[in-house]
């Protein structure tokens, strides 16, 4: 299996579970998280560290990237973070966000961590040759900090987390 690519039995686990959703919906989310581990070698950090980084005073140290398409990013998002382009190159993200992950600790989310896991390998050298402290992937996501009841901003009054789709949205928790 080539590094930054699910393989085809990751891509059957996820398939398979995908449909359980309800009582086994968290269940479900904890074999993703292994599925997206196992193919991609960053760091993956636990939504509780995280929150709890957030909250001390050194929370400026972080940086937070939303890897998810604006409709998503605009139902909810964790405080904070820059919603950036799944598919951008390289080169574009250290154009747009060079100046911002220097000196900081940048963290990548999506909805679950395959999105996001993808964009932190294809920038992760050129960030920390910008000057990034280190990179780390949300484990989870977003599903997985809403699931934990952690907090939520959004454009509106909302504790909602955009489903991404019908299959991937049983995994969140109401």
């Amino acid at each position: 299996m080539k590094k930054g690519k699910i393989g085809l039995g990751a891509k059957i686990t996820v398939a398979l579970l995908l449909p359980l959703g309800g009582a086994c919906g968290q269940q479900s989310l904890d074999l993703v998280e292994v599925a997206v581990e196992k193919a991609y070698t960053a760091e993956h950090l636990p939504a509780a560290d995280l929150h709890r980084a957030l909250a001390e005073a050194d929370s400026a140290a972080y940086v937070l990237f939303d890897v998810r398409q604006p409709e998503e990013y605009d139902v909810s998002r964790i405080g904070q973070a820059v919603q950036v382009d799944p598919e951008a190159a390289a080169a574009d993200f250290i154009a747009a966000h060079g100046q911002a992950i220097a000196g900081k600790k940048a963290v990548f989310y999506c909805s679950v961590g395959y999105r996001s896991s993808k964009l932190l390998k294809r920038v992760e050298s050129a960030a920390l040759e910008a000057g990034a402290v280190s990179l780390a992937n949300l484990r989870g996501g977003i599903f997985r900090w809403h699931n934990e009841g952690f907090p939520l901003e959004a454009n509106s009054d909302t504790a909602k987390v955009h489903p991404y789709d019908r299959h991937w949205g049983k995994l969140l928790r109401e």
